[in-house]
């Protein structure tokens, strides 16, 4: 059986970004969140990333309950994984996430568009059918973070819809065939194709 990422689905999706630098940016406060969470130690990171401790402070007033967690029921850096068919099964990893009876609640934060993207979708798709969750059983939390603008948080719900919608976008893209990822949304702002290949300083301010 075949294992996709999404970094593997990046490449699929918008293959010109395999010539792009990874975003040290990105990468930096993502790794300072995980140590600042696992209650690890930081401060040499903190150093080599300033602008971090901005964003860190952001997370925590857009979402307090991040820093006052508890096992077992809160999982950071988790990874979640789901066949998608008999050949192949989709591996994502979440930031973070609230485990409820019978629930999920995934925890995004990232220096990106609030807007709802498809990695967040497939990240949704790939939880509930990990943890065999209805889909109306799972929602994600979005903080948006921007290097010179507030952080935005937003919630996200899922249902049958968007999940069926996703599972077939899945197949189609791993199929190769040319469909768009965010179609069943087309009133909805453009989706990143990626969540560090993206110019974060051109993003106008969106109004939640």
């Amino acid at each position: 059986m075949q294992l996709i990422t999404l970094t593997d689905l990046i490449f699929l999706v918008n293959p010109t970004q395999l010539t792009v630098p990874i975003e040290l940016k990105q990468e930096g406060f993502q790794l300072i969140m995980k140590q600042t969470l696992l209650k690890l130690p930081t401060e040499p990171l903190l150093l080599a990333n300033p602008k971090v401790d901005k964003w860190i402070m952001e997370v925590s007033l857009l979402f307090p309950e991040v820093f006052e967690w508890e096992p077992p029921t809160f999982l950071v850096d988790t990874q979640f994984s789901a066949k998608l068919n008999k050949d192949v099964c989709v591996q994502i990893n979440a930031n973070a996430a609230f485990l409820e009876r019978q629930s999920v609640h995934l925890i995004e934060w990232a220096i990106r568009h609030p807007a709802l993207n498809w990695s967040d979708r497939v990240k949704l798709w790939t939880a509930a059918e990990s943890l065999s969750l209805s889909p109306e059983n799972i929602k994600l939390t979005v903080l948006a973070l921007h290097p010179a603008h507030p952080g935005t948080r937003r919630e996200l719900s899922w249902d049958s819809r968007q999940h069926t919608q996703t599972r077939d976008w899945l197949a189609s893209a791993l199929a190769g065939k040319a469909i768009s990822p965010v179609a069943a949304r087309r009133t909805s702002p453009p989706a990143c194709a990626s969540l560090t290949h993206f110019d974060i300083e051109g993003i106008p301010e969106v109004e939640i």
